[in-house]
């Protein structure tokens, strides 16, 4: 097993120290954190292997070695189970009145259920098309709605951070652009294969 971190994650924390938000930076990883945990724990349920956790800026992403004959559903449960953990997280919270940890979980749920890949949301889209169209045909349509939502997101985040007076909104959708960006890199490199490997066949 591989543990990559993300360098970037320390200009993030020296921002949230400057601005005094370091209490809201530790809640935020923690349910970010067990979060990922969802995710590793119903992968290990699964009976999957761990091949990389990668550390960065909105937590941490799992790897797994492999999926097993059940590839398609076994990605749906596992990319579902970190929401569903914060769900629950949420409810408690509002249960006993802790407004800023439902807040923080209720953030993070509905930033990752967003359909722009790679977060959980986009993964889903990704997975679900796949069990109808080939693999090149369903990375075009996820980019395109990535793209789509990620323009509306923008638009919107300057809304958001109007009213909750939280910069931390335009921090989120910068990174989650570069993260869109690195993907299609790698979607364009894999379509140039494919495309190599049917024009020789």
């Amino acid at each position: 097993m591989r543990i990559k971190v993300d360098l970037k994650i320390f200009f993030l924390i020296i921002f949230y120290i400057i601005t005094k938000n370091i209490r809201i930076f530790a809640y935020t990883f923690i349910f970010i954190l067990i979060h990922e945990l969802g995710h590793v724990f119903a992968g290990i349920f699964l009976g999957l292997k761990i091949n990389k956790i990668n550390i960065n800026l909105i937590g941490l992403s799992i790897e797994f070695e492999n999926y097993g004959e059940e590839r398609k559903i076994n990605k749906i449960i596992i990319d579902s189970m970190g929401p569903c953990i914060n769900a629950i997280i949420l409810v408690f919270a509002l249960i006993v009145k802790l407004e800023e940890i439902a807040y923080i979980n209720l953030m993070i749920i509905l930033i990752n259920m967003l359909p722009i890949y790679p977060l959980d949301g986009g993964r889903i889209l990704k997975t679900v098309l796949l069990y109808k169209k080939p693999y090149i045909e369903t990375m075009r349509i996820v980019e395109k709605v990535s793209k789509n939502m990620l323009i509306l997101i923008t638009f919107a985040s300057g809304i958001l951070i109007l009213y909750f007076k939280n910069i931390a909104f335009f921090l989120i959708i910068i990174y989650l652009w570069y993260l869109l960006f690195q993907e299609n890199k790698k979607n364009r490199l894999i379509q140039k294969v494919f495309k190599t490997i049917e024009n020789n066949s």
